[in-house]
């Protein structure tokens, strides 16, 4: 086996490697966030117990949770544990499609030996063509 190849397909096990191993991170960082989630979910209830207030303020925010990881991804500038789930949910966002982008680079990037030497192949082949041999 020559050399281009050999680095194509060390560049496509990089790049299945590089592309499960940023899978396996997102999904930390998405159970991350469903950690904080329910932190935040529990705070919340629990303040409102000792204030008693809960009714009134679900009246006030319409039912809606004040822990939503993508509304308060949105909207940022929160504090405590609001604001480390918004934290952690905009570096699940940061993470989505890296592995991909990654793999694939590494996949071109080997792959390019390899597609220089099969033109150069196919440049000799066509010249010997048109010569005659």
């Amino acid at each position: 086996m020559d050399k281009p190849t050999k680095v194509l397909l060390v560049g496509g096990l990089a790049g299945a490697l590089t592309y499960g191993l940023g899978q396996l991170n997102t999904h930390r960082l998405e159970r991350r966030v469903q950690e904080l989630q329910r932190a935040c979910i529990a705070e919340r209830d629990a303040e409102a117990k000792r204030s008693g207030a809960f009714s009134a303020l679900a009246n006030i925010f319409g039912g809606k949770t004040l822990c939503d990881p993508v509304e308060l991804a949105k909207s940022g500038g929160h504090e405590g544990i609001q604001g480390q789930v918004a934290a952690a949910e905009v570096e699940v966002l940061r993470w989505a499609d890296l592995p991909l982008i990654v793999c694939i680079a590494i996949l071109v990037t080997c792959s390019l030996p390899w597609q220089w030497y099969f033109f150069l192949r196919r440049i000799r082949e066509l010249r010997e063509a048109i010569v005659g041999k």
